[in-house]
């Protein structure tokens, strides 16, 4: 995939590098965004160095580093992009903990959905979420999200189409001053 730069609510989005990967794996691995992954492993730097580098080869999906006025704050992502469902799973984290409760998250969230609705195509993104992780139900409720289905193991389907999208977003958005 090609690389991205994209520029929204005082937030950027580019592409992940290799000399950032060490930064985003500690991140990662950090018990308190580990524990909020779906897949919890310990992540080595040759684990790492093999993932980004098939990533990099894929062409359904981009990994991206999220700045805040210059400063590198968490990890947005599109992944399982499908162009001829013109459908995708958005994920990101925000790594320092003052930016964690307050607008911020939704600056980045928004960034990145603008990019797959406006950018990309998208007509649906799909997201993955634990019912114990109620913080991240209501943010992506409060995003615009739809529960379409839940299993046995905890977690629950949500999708976002781009009209229920806008609508949340603009409740949101004119709070953003950035």
């Amino acid at each position: 995939m090609e690389d991205i730069h994209f520029n929204r609510y005082g937030i950027d989005l580019t592409s992940l590098q290799s000399d950032e990967i060490e930064m985003v794996r500690q991140w990662r691995n950090d018990p308190k965004i580990a524990s909020l992954m779906l897949d919890q492993t310990y992540i080595t730097e040759a684990m790492q160095q093999a993932w980004f580098i098939r990533m990099r080869q894929s062409g359904n999906q981009c990994y991206m580093l999220a700045r805040f006025r210059g400063e590198p704050i968490g990890v947005a992502s599109l992944t399982a992009i499908d162009m001829q469902r013109r459908s995708c799973e958005p994920g990101m984290y925000i790594y320092p903990d003052h930016y964690r409760n307050n607008i911020l998250p939704f600056c980045v969230a928004f960034a990145l959905n603008d990019l797959a609705f406006e950018q990309l195509g998208m007509q649906r993104l799909y997201g993955k979420i634990f019912d114990e992780n109620t913080a991240s139900v209501r943010f992506h409720e409060a995003s615009g999200y739809i529960r379409y289905d839940g299993n046995e193991a905890g977690l629950s389907l949500y999708v976002l189409e781009q009209e229920p999208y806008l609508a949340a977003r603009a409740k949101i958005a004119r709070f953003i001053r950035y």
